[in-house]
């Protein structure tokens, strides 16, 4: 069972007991901390740098943020954990809404290869739930991190959830090297949404009935 409480968010440190190992997950120079005093430096607005990524998608040009919940829990249809987003907004897209699933990065990877992580057939049966809701051949994400597929799909469930005809899976990354962005270009070839350089919004895709597009947000560290 998902909890559907909307703790506001006063404080950074507000995030630390939704974290999934709370304290040791907030560190300086890490992922949930940065993400956390990004966001909150602009209360109810999106972050300047999210922003420029946003305008260019027509369709999150002009966007608003209506609401947001960090460490969202999406269930994904199968048997294993929920998907934990850290970010899951809720975006006005002029007369409707948006779904923003944010992941944040700093030099963290993002987790196990397909190949490696599908070792039952209980994972090999969410793997197939997954692919065809991303439309995308099993064959196709043996060497794509598997965190990228649930996230994907994560944005894609509750734009549905929320009757949302768009979706964004966009990650946050604070690595000046903007680490692991190969992985994240490798599966948005694998989705056929080639995204080549930080900084931009991939083409749209249509999975599942929603339009679903994929980002990068190159930041810096504000706390380490």
């Amino acid at each position: 069972m998902i909890r559907r409480l909307h703790v506001p968010l006063l404080k950074p440190e507000d995030v630390i007991p939704h974290l999934a190992k709370q304290e040791l997950h907030w560190k300086a120079g890490y992922s949930a901390q940065e993400l956390a005093v990004a966001w909150a430096s602009s209360p109810n607005e999106f972050p300047e740098v999210v922003r420029k990524v946003l305008a260019t998608a027509p369709e999150y040009a002009d966007a608003e943020m209506v609401d947001g919940f960090f460490e969202r829990e999406v269930e994904l249809g199968s048997s294993g954990r929920n998907s934990q987003t850290d970010l899951m907004v809720v975006a006005g897209l002029r007369d409707e809404l948006g779904i923003i699933a944010v992941e944040g990065k700093v030099e963290e990877s993002f987790a196990d290869l397909v190949s490696n992580w599908n070792t039952s057939p209980g994972k090999q049966r969410r793997l197939e739930l997954l692919c065809a809701s991303l439309g995308i051949p099993l064959a196709a994400v043996g060497s794509v991190r598997y965190q990228l597929l649930h996230r994907a799909a994560s944005a894609i469930y509750e734009a549905k959830r929320y009757r949302a005809r768009h979706a964004l899976m966009l990650v946050h990354s604070f690595s000046p090297t903007h680490r692991w962005f190969e992985d994240f270009a490798a599966f948005s070839c694998a989705m056929g949404q080639a995204l080549q350089t930080p900084g931009v919004c991939s083409p749209p895709k249509v999975c599942d009935g929603v339009s679903l597009r994929l980002g990068w947000v190159a930041d810096v560290c504000r706390v380490a």
